[in-house]
This record gives C-alpha cells, structure tokens and sequence, in this order.
C-alpha cells in the first residue's frame, strides 16, 4: 500500500515522486490517529437520558356537530337548489359568451348599452369589444367560482 503526501506546489495533487511505501509504523500511527478521534467526538457528544417519561399532551376534541331539524334541512335543500339553478345560468351565459365570435367591423358586431332612463351608448369598435367581451368571461368565472364554494353538504 502507498500513501500520497501533499505538496505546495501542485495544489494539493501528489505527485509519483510523492508516494511513500507504507510501513507497519505508519498503518499504526493512522490507526491511533483515528481512535483518538474517535474518543474525542464521543466525550463531545452530549448524553440524553431517555427514561424520563414523555408527558402526554392531550389534543382537544372538537365538539359534536348537532343535527339538523326538519325544517332546517329543507332550508339548506331549497339554498342549494337556488346555488345550483344560478350556477347553471351563469355557466349557461359564459357558453354563450364563448361561442361569440368577432370578427371585423364590416360584419356588423356591436355592443349596446342603455340605461334606466333611456340614455343608450353602443359601439363597434373591435378592440372595445374584445375587451368587453374578455372582462364579462371574467366576471362570469368569478362568479361561478364564488356560488362553487358555497355549495356545501
């Protein structure tokens, strides 16, 4: 066996010149080396007396959910029964939206607004009604999303 010794120069690499024959003294000064270290991190390592009993923590139960009477129930039934008859409207709204194409102002595409009084605006600009259109997808979403959670059993 041989042993490589540093040097300064090479960065730390040995060199075949470098290389020593392994003697027995040697094998057992390596040997005595590492016991020593070996002793030296256990009296560094601290000892932990585990027959100490673990204290028990207790974890507080949550309370019993009571049940529902009659005419609670029914309540729930007809609030999920309006939650879903207005998801589907809205879902029903964005399909609609969806299959809403524009295309260029020659084709006739144009939105009108008007308000409780009788005042209207409406446009045809394509641009306008993109944006028109991607802002009520939106909204459409949300709000779809929004009805979603609160249909609970």
């Amino acid at each position: 066996m041989t042993t490589v010794t540093k040097t300064r120069k090479t960065n730390g690499l040995g060199l075949k010149k470098d290389l020593k024959s392994v003697t027995s003294a040697t094998l057992k000064a390596v040997e005595k080396k590492a016991d020593n270290e070996v002793k030296d991190n256990a009296e560094k390592t601290p000892i932990v007396d585990t027959s100490k009993e673990v204290e028990k923590v207790s974890v507080p139960t949550p309370p019993p959910v009571p049940e529902l009477t009659l005419e609670q129930k029914i309540e729930k039934v007809e609030t999920l029964k309006m939650l879903i008859e207005k998801r589907e409207i809205l879902e029903e709204s964005r399909k609609k939206l969806n299959a809403f194409v524009i295309g260029s102002p020659q084709f006739g595409e144009s939105i009108k607004l008007t308000d409780e009084h009788g005042n209207t605006f409406q446009t045809s600009n394509t641009e306008v009604l993109t944006k028109v259109i991607a802002t009520i997808k939106e909204t459409l979403v949300e709000k779809i999303k929004e009805i979603e959670k609160n249909i609970k059993f």
